[in-house]
Order: C-alpha cells, then structure tokens, then sequence
C-alpha cells in the first residue's frame, strides 16, 4: 500500500503542477499577471517505521514570484513617467499655437507696424489708414485667440484633474478592499494570488497619477501614503480626496481620512501633480506675461497718439483699450475711432505731417517693461515667450523620454522574475506530464504487486 500511496501523492502533486503551468500560459498576456509556482516537500516516514523511504511528496504552497523591490521601482518610475507625459501633451500643442504664423503675437505685430510704415508715405490718404485699423483690429484678435487657448486649457486641465480626483479615490477604496478580500481568504486557506495581483495593478495605477510611498505591514495590508506622509489607504481604511476652490479663485484640495480633513499641497508629483504644476508654471506666467505685453503696448501707443493730432485737427483719441477681465481678450481696438481720427501729424494745422506716425513706428524698438520677461521690445518679448516655452517643452521632452525609458526598464526586470516565459512553461508541461505519467505508472505497478500478493494467499 505505501508504493501506491507515495505514488498517489506524486500524481496529485503533479497534476496540481500542471494546473499551475496551465494558469500561467492562459495568462502569460494577462497585464499584471505574476507567474506561479508549486513548493513541493518530501513527506518523512511515519513515526516508528523501520526501512520506510517516506511518504511521498506533498504540496506546501502555490506562491507567486514576485519580488517586492522590482515591484517598488515600477511604482516610483510609473509617477515619473505620468508627471512629465502628462504635461508633455499641454506643451506640444502651446508650442504649436503660440508658433503658427496665423496665430501668433510676433506676427501681428510685424504686421500692425508695416501698416504704420506704409501710412508714412501719404499719410492722410484714407485706405492707409484703414489698413492700419485693420492690423490694429487682426493683432487685438491675436491676443484674443492666445487668452482663448489659454483659458481652454486650463479648462482640460481642471476637468482632466476632476476626473483623476475620482479615479484615485476609487483606487484607493479598491486597494482597501483588496487588503480585507487577501486577509479573509488566506485566513479561510485560500490561495490569494489573483487579489494580490489586482492590488499591485491598482498600486501601479494610482502611482502614474500621484507619488506614492507603500509600506507593508505585518497583516500582509498595503499601507499607501503621499510622499509628504498623508495617508491614502490605511488597512481597510481608505482616504478620499476633493478639489476646490479658493477665495482668489486659485484652486485647492483636501484629504478626508478617517473622518478628518486635511488641506493637501497641490504638489502631488505624478499626473495629478504635472496638471497642477502646469499651470502654474506656465499658464499663469503666460498669462500675466501676455497681459503685460497688451498693457504696456495699449498704454504706449495711447500716449504717443495723444501727442498728436489727427485729420480735423483735433487731439487723437485712444486707438486700444486694455481690460485683463474681458471674455473678448486683453486687448481691443477702440470701437469710436475713425481712420480720420488716427493722430499721426505732430501739428493741428498740417494733416499730411507724418512726424507723430514716426514716433509710433518708433515704439517698435522702444523697450518696455515686460512681466516674467523684463524690459525688452514687444517683438523681443514675444519671441522670449516662444523660446521660453520652447526651452521648457524640451527639456520636459527629454525628461519623458528618459523617464519612459526608466518605466519601460523596471517593468521588463519586474517580468524577467515574475513575468511568464512560453519556453519555460512548455518544458514544465513536459516535465510534469512525464512525473504525472511515471506516478501512475507507480500506482498501477503498486495495484499489480498488491493482486499478486491477493492471489498467492487466496
């Protein structure tokens, strides 16, 4: 009877091989998925029993290979890699737009001065003028569309942020409830390889969209805190996370844990804190930079127009109007003025003096005080926009591409231990299709012997 029952023990360890090897295959696509193996131990001889070899071979574990620093490295790449791709999207399509010939602030003021410049040469005749209302009217829309583009994304970037908001408390909530769901199973004496696998997914998740520091606990429990220390699950306890707004319309956020709130820093590190950080490293600046420029501009050539006089003679009116607050943009074009009211001569009684136009030809190469930029020309100015950005989506460019490569290389050292081979798999199915066989073969050698010994005493 022991030859069949070590036999028996062997068919059943294999065949419980087999079921494993036959998991892993079906999964070997599977995202997330980590190889299994059987740990199998010899089985001693019974107590008291001479000339016994042992009792078989008897399962001890199905375990997951995994190693938990390779694990640790892909969650930290994944919140590099989420920070400066996010915010690669933002900055490719603000380069193209600020860049485009038909859109961009360069341009237009190129433009608005080669009509100041073409009026010079008769400086009263009325389709010259209309000319220069024209660009003056085509550059207020450029800086239209610029604020237009900028308030779209900020937009995407406060609905991006909404949505990332929710999708992390939801992850956080799941990771909590996959901390009870593995603790009740193995408690139960079930094999939890498939919990522990969505858990690690879900880490990986959350840790593309904020920095996340995870410690394990000695219940096995994920224990997921912020990098400044904020907790977002804790055992079975998760944190929920809300935005805001504040007073001055800046935006916030806070942490509820366990029935407390706390203000959070906006400096989140991954996804989340690349939008964040987005716009206030460059949208704001960009903002308040394009706005200086109208200002500055508007202000000096309302100055020089006021300085002199315009076809009838009298004192020129304003030809902009700067209001930050309007949904039409920065900048306007006075919409009272004639082309008869543009004060280009410099003397009320001479209506083909150009001397007061040479003077706004002149603001050309006037430096202006710029924010963010400095005192430079307004075409200078909106070069340094552009070669700001410029130098930024760059140097983020090559911060993606290197924390990409970073994502890319934890993950393949992460599979290279826990990932599935076909090659090794097919030599198992082998291997333990000839172990299964060969029990058998022991089982059934076992039953013939036990007949022969039925019949010699029958």
């Amino acid at each position: 009877m022991d030859m069949i029952n070590i036999g028996y023990s062997g068919s059943s360890a294999a065949q419980i091989e087999l079921n494993t090897t036959a998991m892993n295959t079906a999964n070997a696509m599977t995202p997330g998925y980590t190889r299994q193996v059987v740990e199998i131990s010899a089985m001693g001889a019974s107590s008291g029993t001479a000339n016994s070899p042992g009792n078989g071979v008897q399962v001890d574990s199905i375990r997951r290979v995994s190693d938990q620093y390779l694990v640790s490295q892909v969650w930290s790449a994944a919140s590099d890699n989420g920070y400066y791709s996010t915010q690669q999207t933002y900055l490719t399509q603000l380069e193209s737009v600020l860049s485009d010939e038909n859109s961009s602030l360069s341009a237009g003021f190129d433009n608005f001065f080669a009509a100041l410049s073409a009026a010079s040469s008769s400086p009263d005749d009325m389709a010259l003028r209309e000319q220069v209302l024209s660009e003056s009217a085509a550059l207020a829309m450029r800086f239209d569309n610029t604020a237009s583009y900028i308030d779209s994304q900020s937009s995407q970037l406060v609905s991006q942020e909404e949505a990332m908001v929710s999708q992390i408390n939801t992850l956080t909530t799941g990771i909590a409830s996959y901390n009870q769901q593995i603790a009740q199973a193995e408690a139960t004496g079930q094999d939890a390889s498939a919990l522990y696998d969505e858990r690690d997914q879900m880490v990986e998740e959350l840790s593309g969209m904020v920095d996340v520091q995870v410690n394990v606990d000695d219940k096995g429990n994920y224990n997921v805190y912020l990098k400044n220390g904020q907790p977002l699950v804790s055992g079975t306890d998760a944190a929920s996370l809300e935005l805001d707004n504040n007073d001055d319309g800046s935006q916030a956020m806070t942490l509820t844990f366990a029935g407390t709130t706390y203000n959070m820093s906006m400096d989140t590190g991954g996804s989340l804190g690349a939008l964040f950080d987005y716009q206030s490293d460059v949208l704001d600046p960009l903002t308040e930079t394009t706005n200086s420029i109208a200002e500055q501009f508007s202000t000096t050539v309302n100055d020089q127009l006021a300085q002199g006089y315009d076809l009838n003679g009298d004192p020129g009116v304003p030809l902009f109007i700067y209001d930050p607050g309007n949904a039409n943009g920065p900048l306007l074009v006075n919409p009272d003025i004639t082309p008869e009211q543009l004060a280009f001569s410099s003397s009320p009684d001479e209506t083909g003096n150009g001397d007061n136009l040479q003077a706004l030809i002149g603001i050309a190469s006037e430096p202006m005080d710029i924010a963010n930029i400095g005192s430079v020309t307004v075409g200078n100015a909106c070069s340094a926009i552009i070669s700001n950005i410029g130098i930024y989506s760059r140097q983020n460019q090559t911060e993606a591409e290197a924390s990409a490569n970073v994502y890319a290389e934890s993950q393949n050292q992460r599979s290279s231990v826990s990932g599935v081979s076909m090659d090794e798999e097919a030599v198992n199915l082998i291997t333990y299709t000839q172990i299964y066989q060969a029990n058998l073969k022991v089982i059934s050698t076992g039953a013939d012997l036990f007949d022969s010994v039925l019949q010699m005493t029958s």
